[in-house]
């Protein structure tokens, strides 16, 4: 029994380290440009599907 409770507790651990660090990759600076990039590419794409579909 004491296994798993050293283990549930290690494991709490580690996924809360594991949260900590997405949500600071997602809110580092360093990534603005990336994620700026990736939703604009969504509009830019979305000129030639409106005008692809014009063409039919």
């Amino acid at each position: 029994m004491e296994f798993m409770a050293i283990f549930q507790s290690v494991w709490t651990i580690v996924v809360m380290l594991a949260f900590f660090g997405i949500i600071a990759w997602a809110y580092n600076s360093k990534q603005k440009d990336t994620f700026n990039k990736a939703a604009n590419s969504l509009i830019d794409d979305d000129d030639s599907i409106v005008r692809s579909n014009n063409d039919v």
